[in-house]
């Protein structure tokens, strides 16, 4: 029996990420209910990431931590009229295939993907460092493991730029009608989901009552927990595929417990 059949399962990934968590739930017979608590905006100021943009092709390798953040290089270096031939000059690094998938998509070959997808697998994996000039395009919101761990392994320079921002937001609108409408399972996939879900005020303890909480990994499940949300799963590893085994471990001990 598919524990996740007929499930309605809330997304609370930013409407431009959520594709992949929903298709796979789709996949497994589930009922993904978009629910965004994140949006994904410009950063502060763009002068640190102009600034190295302009020089892009003196980089030895330019590594993203996110899609977004391949998405928001590649406005702004429109948007400053950079050639994209310049961004062939480098080699670049992707924390993974749904980010390394992003830059195919745009004709830009990928030369390093970590086996285990996450920043300090894509850290301590990353070859050829020694001496490099490397160029981290990043989230505001972002574990600064990568940039030490680079520095530590003897990078002759690390530049982290902000491409974009990371703003939570409660959910409105139809997406929180669906939600008030009664969800089996919610997922957070960040800190900043949490945060977002938390701004409903007072009436998210009601939403998430016998409802299972799936949680990406620990980071994600101990910002959940200081809110006072308790999550009853949580991923292995920072991937879709772990977060839905570990939602399907939660929906069947649920069950067994009558949930």
């Amino acid at each position: 029996m598919n524990i996740l059949g007929g499930r309605r399962v809330v997304v609370t990934r930013a409407d431009e990420q959520a594709d992949e968590l929903s298709s796979r739930l789709e996949a497994m017979g589930a009922v993904p209910v978009r629910c965004p608590t994140i949006r994904i905006g410009p950063p502060s100021s763009y002068e640190a990431m102009d600034a190295a943009l302009r020089e892009i092709d003196g980089y030895d390798w330019v590594v993203f931590t996110s899609a977004n953040g391949v998405r928001a290089v590649l406005d702004r270096l429109e948007e400053i009229g950079v050639a994209s031939a310049r961004v062939g000059a480098a080699r670049m690094a992707a924390v993974g295939r749904v980010t390394a998938g992003v830059l195919a998509d745009h004709g830009i070959a990928v030369a390093f993907v970590p086996d285990i997808e996450g920043s300090r697998s894509l850290a301590a994996a990353l070859p050829d460092v020694t001496d490099r000039r490397v160029l981290v395009a990043q989230g505001d919101k972002v574990d600064p493991i990568l940039v030490n761990v680079l520095r530590g392994r003897g990078a002759r320079r690390v530049d982290a730029v902000t491409a974009y921002r990371t703003i939570p937001t409660p959910p409105s609108g139809p997406a929180l009608r669906e939600l008030r409408s009664g969800v089996d399972a919610i997922t957070f996939t960040s800190p900043s989901t949490v945060a977002g879900f938390i701004l409903l005020g007072p009436e998210w303890r009601e939403l998430v009552r016998g409802v299972i909480v799936a949680s990406i990994g620990p980071t994600t499940t101990a910002a959940a927990r200081a809110c006072g949300l308790e999550v009853h799963a949580e991923a292995s590893e920072r991937t879709m595929g772990a977060l839905i085994d570990a939602l399907a471990s939660g929906l069947g001990a649920g069950k067994e417990a009558g949930q």
